[in-house]
């Protein structure tokens, strides 16, 4: 397995390739989240420094667990196709499930995260080869219109 202290090296091929790979099962697993739940996506991209952003329309009057779901979408493609994340790679997705959460008890939190990823777990297990095309796809262009 590659070491995660190298990943923000960006000059050699080979890093740039794995960050690429990675990032792009990340932003697959937003976007295809996403559409199962109706949402409109306008792009996704990633960066060779294994960054990426999907551009997802507004998700507020979706029910709490399929918020998260959306949220955590990435990581779990990430895992589901055993993509390694660096660091910084989920910090923001963590970061709005602790924003949607504020507020609620310890255990509330607790029962909204486990079905926030159970949810995405669902929907993504059911499209594994959707994910697959779009990291694919989205390898070979590095940004595109979803």
């Amino acid at each position: 397995m590659r070491s995660e202290l190298h990943r923000d090296q960006v000059t050699d091929p080979q890093t740039i390739h794995d960050n690429l790979r990675d990032a792009a099962y990340h932003e697959a697993g937003h976007v295809v989240v996403s559409r199962f739940l109706g949402l409109t996506v306008r792009e996704v991209e990633i960066e060779e420094d294994g960054s990426g952003r999907a551009n997802i329309g507004p998700s507020e009057h979706l029910p709490l667990g399929d918020q998260i779901a959306l949220c955590v979408a990435g990581i779990e493609a990430q895992e589901l196709f055993d993509r390694p994340m660096h660091d910084h790679a989920s910090l923001g997705d963590y970061r709005k499930v602790r924003d949607l959460l504020a507020g609620l008890t310890e255990a509330e939190s607790y029962e909204y995260r486990h079905a926030g990823y159970l949810r995405a777990l669902e929907i993504l297990k059911c499209r594994l080869p959707e994910i697959e095309a779009l990291a694919d796809q989205l390898l070979k262009q590095r940004r595109m219109a979803a």
